[in-house]
C-alpha cells in the first residue's frame, strides 16, 4: 500500500482552483470562474425547459415545490436560464427499484443521482442508460470540466467514456462506528480501545440488559456491507453487492469472491448471534432509511457508517436526536476507484435536453447560492443563518435533505451549525493522508457479463441483505446463497474481472 500524493493532490489543487477550498459563504450573482454566457443559450425563445431530476435521501421533502421555485427565478434571473425543475426523492432502500422502473420503462428525465452501491452506475451505463458526457461538459461546462483533475475524471470512465459528474467531497473511505455519549460513559466504554466491531458485543449485552427495549446497534436494508467493507479488508471491484473484490494491500490485484472470505462469513455469523441476543432488531431487514428515525426515537444508541470525516459528529448527532456522541474508526482512510464512483449524477439518454442538463450541473457544482439552496432551501423560511455563518436547520420547516455530498460540490456548502470553520481544509488533509489502493484507476467493463451481473445481483437481493441484518442463519443460508451465485454466474465474473486487471496492470 501507498500514501496519496500526486494523484489526489493533483485532484485537490483543481478543487483549490475553482474556488472550492476558498471558503464557505454564499456568492451573490455570477460566482468567479463562471459565465452567463454559457448558461443563456438554455432559454429558448421565453420557453420553459422543464428538468427532472432523481435523487434518493430520506424521501421527498414537504416543502421541495418552494425551493424549486426559488431555483427556477434564481437561474433565470442570474443566468437567463429558464427551467423547470422537478426533484424527485425516493428513500435509499426503495430508489434501486425506483429508478430501474424509471430506466426499463424508457420514461424521459433528465438527471438521476447514482453510485456503485445504489442505481449502479456500471450496470445503468452498460443498460445504455446514460449519455456519455465529455462533449457536452466541454461544450456546456467548461468550469465543471476544470474542477477536477483528469484523474478524477478517468477514474469515474467506462470504456473510455465519462458517464457521470463525481461528487466533489472526503474521497477516502474510513470505516466508523458512532455511539452515543451518554452510554459510552455510563458503561464504562474506552473507544480509543475499539479495533472491530465484534469489540462491542460485550457493551451491547450491558445496554440492552438495562434497556430490554431497546436494540443498542442500528441496522437497515441499506445495507451494512458496504460501511464495513475496509474494515473487513477488501475493496470491491463493481460494487460490495457484485462477486469481485481485492483485498487491500494485495500488490498481485487477485480478483476474489468476498462472499466466500472468512472475513464475511464471520460478519455474518455476529450479525445473527446479535439478533438472537436483542443486540439487533430481527426484522432490520424491513426497516429503510438507514434506521435513522428510530435512532432519533433512542431505540438505538449505536450505527456503522462508511465515511469518516471532519464534520462528520454534527450530522450523527443530529441523526441521535442532537445527543452528543463518540467515534471508533474501525479502517484507516483508504482511497480506491469505488470511492469516486461512490457519488455521481448522470444525465438519460431519454433526457429531450441534454445540453441543458448538463449546464444545470455545471452551475450546481460552481455557484455557491444555487448549490446551498438545493442543499438547504430558502435562508428565513427553512433554515437560520446563524452569526457565525453558520446554518441551523430544522426539519419541521419542510425542506432539509441532508444529501449535500450528493448534489455536487460540497466543498462550496455552507457549514453546519457544530461544524468548524476549517472543515473543508481539514478534509483536504484527510484526503491526502489516505492509503490508495494499488488498483486506483481501474475501471471494470462488465459488457461481456452484464447477464451474470444482472442475475447474481437478483441473487444477493434474496438472500445478501438478510444475510448482513442478521435475519438468517448463516449456518444454513450461506452456503446456498454461495452456490446461487455461482449458478448466477459469478465464476464468471470473476474470471473477466482477473482478465482486465491483470491488462490494466501490465500496462501501467
Amino acid at each position: 500500500m501507498k500514501k496519496v500524493n500526486k494523484w489526489l493532490a493533483l485532484g485537490l489543487a483543481g478543487l483549490m482552483a475553482a474556488g472550492g477550498l476558498a471558503g464557505c459563504g454564499t456568492d451573490k450573482g455570477t460566482p468567479a470562474g463562471t459565465s452567463n454566457t454559457s448558461a443563456s443559450s438554455a432559454k429558448d425563445a421565453g420557453e420553459t425547459v422543464p428538468l427532472k431530476w432523481y435523487l434518493a435521501g430520506s424521501g421527498p421533502q414537504a416543502d421541495v415545490e418552494t425551493v424549486q421555485k426559488a431555483v427556477n427565478e434564481y437561474l433565470l434571473n442570474t443566468y437567463d436560464m429558464n427551467i423547470d425543475l422537478q426533484i424527485i426523492a425516493t428513500d435509499y432502500a426503495n430508489y434501486p427499484q425506483k429508478m430501474q422502473m424509471v430506466i426499463s420503462s424508457g420514461e424521459e428525465y433528465d438527471i438521476c443521482w447514482t453510485s456503485n452501491w445504489n442505481n449502479n452506475y456500471y450496470d445503468n451505463v452498460n443498460k445504455n442508460a446514460f449519455v456519455p458526457m465529455d462533449d457536452l461538459l466541454k461544450e456546456n461546462a467548461p468550469e465543471l470540466l476544470d474542477s477536477m483533475d483528469t484523474s478524477i475524471w478517468d477514474a469515474v470512465k467506462v470504456k473510455g467514456k465519462i458517464y457521470g459528474v463525481p461528487s466533489q467531497q472526503i474521497f477516502p473511505k474510513q470505516n466508523y462506528v458512532v455511539i452515543v455519549k451518554e452510554y459510552a460513559d455510563k458503561y464504562g466504554l474506552d473507544v480509543s480501545k475499539v479495533q472491530n466491531l465484534s469489540d462491542l458485543e460485550e457493551f451491547f449485552k450491558a445496554v440492552k440488559k438495562d434497556n430490554p427495549d431497546m436494540y443498542p446497534f442500528a441496522a437497515s436494508s441499506n445495507g451494512l456491507m458496504g460501511k464495513h467493507n475496509v474494515a473487513l479488508g477488501f475493496e470491491s471491484i463493481v460494487s460490495v453487492n457484485i462477486p469481485g473484490a481485492i483485498k487491500i494491500g494485495d500488490g498481485d490485484l487477485k480478483a476474489i469472491n468476498q462472499f466466500e472470505t472468512d472475513e464475511v462469513k464471520e460478519f455474518y455469523e455476529m450479525m445473527y448471534r446479535w439478533t438472537q441476543e436483542g443486540l439487533v432488531r430481527k426484522d432490520a431487514v424491513t426497516v429503510s432509511d438507514n434506521a435513522v428515525p428510530d435512532m432519533k426515537a433512542g431505540k438505538h444508541i449505536a450505527a456503522i457508517n462508511a465515511t469518516y470525516k471532519p464534520g462528520v459528529e454534527t450530522i450523527e448527532s443530529a441523526n441521535f436526536g442532537d445527543k452528543e456522541v463518540v467515534f471508533a474508526t474501525l479502517s484507516e482512510p483508504y482511497l480506491a476507484t469505488e470511492n469516486l464512483v461512490s457519488s455521481l449524477n448522470a444525465i438519460s439518454q431519454t433526457s429531450k435536453n441534454p445540453e441543458v442538463a448538463m449546464k444545470f450541473l455545471n452551475l450546481v457544482n460552481t455557484d455557491k447560492t444555487l448549490y446551498n439552496m438545493l442543499c438547504f432551501g430558502i435562508e428565513g423560511t427553512h433554515y437560520t443563518l446563524n452569526q457565525d455563518g453558520t446554518v441551523k436547520t430544522d426539519d419541521a420547516k419542510g425542506y432539509n435533505p441532508n444529501v449535500d455530498w450528493m448534489m455536487g460540490n460540497q466543498f462550496n456548502g455552507l457549514l453546519r451549525e457544530g461544524q468548524e470553520s476549517d472543515l473543508w481544509e481539514k478534509t483536504k488533509e484527510l484526503n491526502v493522508s489516505a492509503v490508495e489502493s494499488e488498483a486506483l484507476g481501474f475501471a471494470f467493463d462488465s459488457t461481456t457479463v452484464t447477464n451474470e451481473i444482472a442475475s447474481v445481483s437478483a441473487v444477493y437481493d434474496q438472500y445478501g441483505k438478510a444475510l448482513e441484518t442478521g435475519g438468517v442463519d448463516p449456518a444454513t443460508v450461506l452456503p446456498e446463497f454461495q452456490q446461487k451465485l455461482k449458478t448466477a454466474g459469478a465464476e464468471k465474473i470473476i474470471e473477466e474481472m482477473q482478465r482486465q486487471l491483470d491488462e490494466w496492470k501490465a500496462s501501467k
